[in-house]
C-alpha cells in the first residue's frame, strides 16, 4: 500500500513476453523513483536458469517470484485467466486492480496506464 504496483505475469518461454521485457525494464527504470514498484512473477519455467537467462538477456532488474507450478496466481484467479502470459496488472496505491493487460504490453500503453493511476487521488478512484 502506498505504492502503485506493476505485477507482470512472464515465462522465458513465451514469445510475447519476450517481446514486451524490453518495454517493462524501461518504464521500470523510468519510474522506479515516482513510488512505482515492479515485481515479476516467472511461471512454468520448470528450469530455473532459463528464467535467470531471460532477465539476464533483457537486463531486468526488477524481483520476481518464482511459480513454477502457477499456484501463487490462484490469488489473483478472479482478475488472471490461468493462461493469459503475459499478462501484466497496475495496482494502485490502496491495493485495487487499477488496470489489466492480458498480453503483450507496450511501453506506451504501460506509461499512459501508470500515469492515469499516479495521477487519481487516493480515494477518489
Amino acid at each position: 500500500r502506498g505504492e502503485v504496483v506493476v505485477l507482470n505475469v512472464w515465462g522465458s518461454w513465451c514469445p510475447p513476453c519476450r517481446k514486451e521485457a524490453p518495454a517493462l525494464q524501461s518504464v521500470h527504470e523510468e519510474l522506479a523513483g515516482d513510488g512505482v514498484r515492479f515485481v515479476g512473477v516467472n511461471t512454468r519455467d520448470y528450469n530455473t536458469t532459463d528464467a535467470l537467462r531471460f532477465e539476464e538477456e533483457f537486463g531486468i532488474t526488477y524481483p520476481s517470484v518464482v511459480d513454477t507450478d502457477g499456484r501463487r496466481l490462484l490469488a489473483f484467479r478472479d482478475t488472471l485467466p490461468p493462461n493469459a502470459i503475459p499478462t501484466t496488472l497496475v495496482i494502485d496505491q490502496a491495493g485495487n486492480l487499477a488496470a489489466r493487460v492480458l498480453g503483450e504490453v507496450t511501453e506506451t500503453t504501460l506509461r499512459e496506464l501508470i500515469g492515469d493511476v499516479l495521477a487519481e487521488v487516493p480515494g477518489e478512484g
